[in-house]
């Protein structure tokens, strides 16, 4: 453990009486992340405030310092799962104690508030975050019936998609590389699949999944806009079980359970068979071996070994790849890859009840590369065009959290990670063939150290304060990060909220929007690319009732951004020419309105939400230096998601959206240029991204019928995408008609849309 944590222990009085414990699942003994524990003086009476309360941490562990003694009542409360009520008596000079609690999952319909007209906690509510289960992932609409975690992400009110076509989550302003993506505490550098249709996680692999749309707490860092924190189940401890499914485009398997007494294991793999079913449909037809083939993969698994009573020790990995290649073309050719490969060694600790310590080593390898050919058979000249993106990290990390008085929860960690950066983008017009061009090696290290503070001020008033000092070494940045937040509460079931962040970025996915060559690339901050920097405040107001079956938050955010870095407009891509001076520095402006309505509990549940924002972004050397909005800009926003249950074996999920229509630069007028009789003709341009395309909204639905099949559980579901069949506008281009009316030909603008109407089906299975 490094020495600046045993330094925050001795500094920090551990109080003798500690309510500490493990919450667990009942049944399967994985651990329940995010439950709420709130401590009751006696016994529960309706409408009085609880005296502490604290949140599980990932790994299920929860501590309570400084209790004074007496009775309690600890009432344990987490979405899914039947409230846990347990009588505590805390004794004069007595042991601190230790509980285990075990949750009930429950069906949601099944309605039980244990304490009515109370918070569940007094912990301090956390602003702009959003927990949404893998079951409730998996009955949403997906097409092809293949459910996706990002596009669910997507109906939630202030994260927006590019296109249609995207599974990139655009959060109050910020692009898909500001947003950190954890799975099991490693960040994942590209999470798609099919450039960006699909994201790279098996929900059947998940067991929490949680959104921070921004001023997120000092414990995370490296990234402008969110956090999407995502973790893998542990395995049952009870017994082998699983499950499993086959769609219209991916089929996976999912097993977990006990190796022996002390450990579990969890493995879960997908496999798209888009090329199998081309293959097929190619020597049905007698088409030839040019059709391009595309499929992808992914594998998650996990190891749990308890070490003892306080030790535990997890070994987690993902690995993904995507290739898409051209069949044999003796004109031309295309190779695409990319994949994650990731790996996480962590032991976690209970030093007393009081302290609880995680340490990890961590190894990260993204790739992607693009080659592209192109060959003149009568000239013998190729033509190449390549992209090469890779970036390796090794990380240690030791996480500190501390239970050091009754009205203090402190968090504290350090992590130092080595980079290794790869990065290059070339061409060339030459006889003979010509390898990709490849820079040199980028290797960097860098740092960071947190701390933070969740200070009850008083029985209303809440903080979250904290820090966090960056360091890395390439141009030697040094960066500190101050994060606070704050919560009032107004009654027992209504609050204010307020925060603010900064936060640095010293990654940088290079874009550029001007051309449909694949030449994004991660390349890291240098003494001439600065890092990044967003400064965020957030004001929100929340609400519970009818015994805490809805929620409503309300939330305004203001987010400026410097240091934000695109491709030149004339960048050339050649050989000699330094990658770094191609790019072009701008700054950027979010702010909006995010209204959000959720049911948590009985047949119906879900959310409405209501997003209204404005995106700005100002480059000096793109668009004539004038201010222009990125194309996925949307003024308003509104999504629904809905599940509903009809009967004991029907459940039905629905989606609608509306959303203003994107960005978009289009040709506005034409000139001639040359002689007046001889001249071409040409476009003129709007200012970048000054049209707007017609708005877009559409429906989908999921209907999933349970039914027994071999003594096992079985799902069909009949999944029904863009279900009125609306024609929404993918891109926008001219061309020419002829027009019987006036006998001439006119120039009209026509649209391209991707999805009609696409009804799938889905079979999945559990054991």
């Amino acid at each position: 453990m490094p020495i600046v944590l045993l330094f925050l222990i001795a500094a920090c009085p551990l109080l003798a009486t500690t309510i500490s414990g493990t919450i667990l699942e009942k049944g399967s003994k994985e651990v329940v992340v995010g439950a709420t524990v709130a401590l009751h003086r006696d016994s529960l009476v309706p409408g009085r405030r609880p005296l502490r309360g604290v949140y599980s941490n990932r790994y299920g562990f929860f501590s309570m310092g400084n209790v004074e003694p007496g009775t309690y009542a600890a009432v344990v409360n987490s979405v899914g799962y039947a409230p846990y009520v347990a009588a505590i008596v805390v004794r004069e000079g007595g042991d601190d104690v230790s509980l285990t609690i075990e949750l009930q999952p429950r069906d949601v319909r099944s309605k039980e508030v244990v304490v009515t007209a109370d918070r569940a906690s007094t912990a301090l509510e956390r602003q702009s975050v959003i927990t949404i289960a893998p079951s409730f992932i998996k009955e949403m609409p997906a097409i092809g019936g293949e459910v996706d975690v990002f596009r669910v992400l997507q109906l939630l009110p202030g994260v927006k998609s590019a296109s249609e076509l995207s599974a990139g989550l655009y959060i109050r302003g910020g692009s898909p590389d500001q947003n950190l993506v954890l799975l099991d505490g490693v960040t994942v550098y590209n999470p798609s699949h099919l450039g960006g249709f699909l994201s790279s996680f098996h929900a059947d692999a998940l067991r929490d999944v949680k959104l921070m749309k921004g001023a997120f707490p000092a414990e995370y860092g490296g990234r402008l806009s969110s956090v999407i924190d995502i973790t893998m189940k542990e395995g049952n401890a009870e017994r082998i079980k699983g499950s499993g499914s086959v769609s219209m485009i991916a089929s996976g398997l999912q097993i977990d359970g006990p190796i022996d007494s002390t450990t579990t294991f969890m493995i879960s793999g997908r496999r798209f068979y888009l090329d199998v079913l081309v293959g097929l449909a190619a020597m049905t037809v007698g088409a030839d071996d040019a059709i391009p083939q595309y499929y992808f993969y992914d594998l998650n698994m996990k190891l749990n070994k308890r070490l003892g009573q306080n030790d535990r020790l997890f070994l987690s990995g993902y690995f993904g790849r995507d290739v898409l290649a051209s069949g044999p073309d003796t004109e031309g050719s295309f190779d695409i890859g990319w994949g994650n490969s990731t790996a996480n060694l962590r032991w976690t600790h209970i030093v007393n009840s009081d302290v609880f310590t995680s340490t990890s080593l961590i190894y990260t390898d993204y790739s992607f590369g693009t080659e592209l050919s192109a060959r003149n058979p009568g000239s013998g000249i190729d033509a190449t065009f390549g992209v090469r993106s890779r970036i390796r990290d090794l990380t240690l990390r030791s996480e500190l959290q501390l239970s050091a008085a009754a009205d203090h929860q402190i968090k504290a960690g350090l992590d130092v990670t080595r980079h290794v950066f790869q990065s290059s983008v070339g061409g060339s017009l030459v006889e003979i063939d010509t390898s990709i061009i490849r820079a040199d090696d980028i290797v960097s290290f860098d740092a960071a150290l947190y701390l933070q503070d969740e200070w009850t001020i008083t029985d209303e008033l809440r903080a979250n304060l904290g820090g966090r000092l960056y360091w890395f070494q390439q141009g030697g940045w040094l960066r500190f990060e101050p994060r606070a937040s704050m919560s009032y509460d107004l009654t027992s079931t209504s609050s204010l909220t307020g925060s603010f962040a900064i936060a640095h970025q010293f990654l940088h996915l290079i874009v550029r929007n001007d051309v449909s060559l694949p030449t994004d690339v991660w390349f890291p901050s240098t003494p001439n690319i600065q890092p990044s920097r967003s400064v965020q405040g957030v004001l929100g107001y929340q609400k519970s009732f009818d015994d805490n079956t809805w929620r409503f938050t309300a939330e305004a955010y203001y987010k400026t951004m410097e240091n934000l870095y695109e491709y030149r407009d004339d960048a050339e891509f050649t050989i000699g020419v330094p990658l770094e001076s191609q790019f072009t520095s701008g700054s950027g402006l979010a702010y909006g309105l995010e209204l959000f309505l959720q049911r948590q509990i009985g047949d119906l549940t879900g959310w409405v939400g209501y997003t209204l924002a404005w995106t700005e972004r100002t480059f000096p050397e793109l668009n004539g230096g004038k201010t222009f909005t990125p194309r996925y800009d949307r003024r308003h926003d509104v999504s629904i998601a809905l599940q509903y249950r009809i009967g004991e074996t029907w459940r039905l999920g629905a989606t609608w959206q509306f959303a203003t229509g994107a960005a978009y630069t289009v040709p506005s007028a034409q000139y001639l240029s040359g002689e007046l009789n001889w001249g071409n003709t040409n476009d003129y341009y709007t200012e970048r991204n000054a049209f707007r395309i017609a708005p877009f909204h559409k429906m989908d639905v999921n209907l999933i019928n349970e039914f027994t099949m071999f003594d096992l559980p079985w799902e069909f579901s009949i999944n029904i995408y863009n279900v009125y069949n609306r024609r929404n506008p993918f891109a926008l281009f001219t061309a020419q008609e002829y027009d019987q009316a006036s006998g001439q030909w006119v120039r009209k603008f026509k649209q391209i849309t991707l999805f009609p109407i696409i009804p799938t089906i889905g079979l999945r299975f559990s054991f």
